[in-house]
C-alpha cells in the first residue's frame, strides 16, 4: 500500500482501456453517411424517367374509316326524314356504312393490315351487326306490309246491282279495315326498331372512332 505524504499532489487514476490518443469519430461518420444518402437522392432525381411501355397495337389505326362510317350514319339518319328523297338518302348511307364497317371487321380492302386492338375492333363489329339487322328488318317490314295490304285488297268483293232501267252497276265492297290497321301497326313497329338500331350503330361507331381511351380499350 502506497502512503501519501502530506503536501504531495494526488494523481488521478487513468481510465482503463481508453487511451489518450483515441478520438470519437461518430459525428464525422454520420455526416459522411448523410452526404452519401443525399448524393443518391440527387442521382435518382437527375436520372431519366423510365420509358412508358409501348402498346403492341396501333391506337390510331382505322380512325379515318371510323369517321367516314360515323358521318354516313348521321347523314342517313338526319336526312332520312326528308319527304320523297329521304328514304333514298338513308339507303345509300346505310349501304356505305355497312361497307366501311365490313372492311374493318373483316380486314379487307382499305381495312387490311390494320393493327387494331381486339377490344377496339369489337365496336366496329357491333356497328356492322346493328346496320345489317336494320337492313334485314326494313326488308321484312316492307314485305310484310305489302303482303298484308295485298291480302286486304284480295278480300274485297264486287257486288253487281241491276237497276230499274235495266243497267248494271258494279260496286266494290272492301274489308272492314282490320287488315289495313294491322299493316300500319307492323310497319310502325318495324320503323321504331330500325331507328333504335340506327342510333345504336351511330353510338358504336362514335366509340370506335373517339371513345377508345375513355372506355379503356386502347
Amino acid at each position: 500500500m502506497t502512503e501519501t505524504k502530506p503536501g504531495e499532489p494526488v494523481a488521478e487514476p487513468t481510465a482503463v482501456g481508453t487511451p489518450a490518443n483515441v478520438y470519437d469519430h461518430s459525428t464525422p461518420a454520420a455526416t459522411a453517411e448523410t452526404a452519401v444518402a443525399a448524393g443518391d437522392v440527387e442521382a435518382q432525381k437527375d436520372a431519366p424517367a423510365p420509358a412508358a411501355a409501348t402498346s403492341e397495337y396501333d391506337d390510331e389505326a382505322g380512325k379515318g374509316i371510323g369517321i367516314a362510317m360515323f358521318v354516313c350514319i348521321v347523314v342517313g339518319f338526319c336526312l332520312g326524314w326528308i319527304p320523297a328523297i329521304g328514304p333514298f338518302i338513308t339507303f345509300v348511307c346505310l349501304i356505305a356504312a355497312i361497307v366501311l364497317s365490313s372492311t374493318i371487321t373483316c380486314g379487307c380492302c382499305c381495312g387490311k393490315g390494320l393493327n387494331l386492338n381486339p377490344k377496339v375492333k369489337r365496336w366496329s363489329t357491333a356497328t356492322l351487326l346493328c346496320l345489317v339487322l336494320q337492313w334485314v328488318l326494313a326488308l321484312i317490314g316492307i314485305i310484310v306490309g305489302v303482303s298484308i295490304a295485298a291480302a286486304g285488297g284480295a278480300s274485297s268483293s264486287v257486288v253487281t246491282t241491276t237497276n230499274s232501267d235495266g243497267s248494271v252497276t258494279w260496286t266494290t265492297v272492301s274489308s272492314d279495315g282490320t287488315t289495313s290497321e294491322a299493316a300500319v301497326a307492323v310497319t310502325f313497329a318495324v320503323l321504331i326498331i330500325c331507328q333504335i338500331l340506327y342510333i345504336l350503330a351511330g353510338v358504336f361507331a362514335g366509340i370506335f372512332t373517339w371513345g377508345r381511351k375513355c372506355c379503356g380499350n386502347a
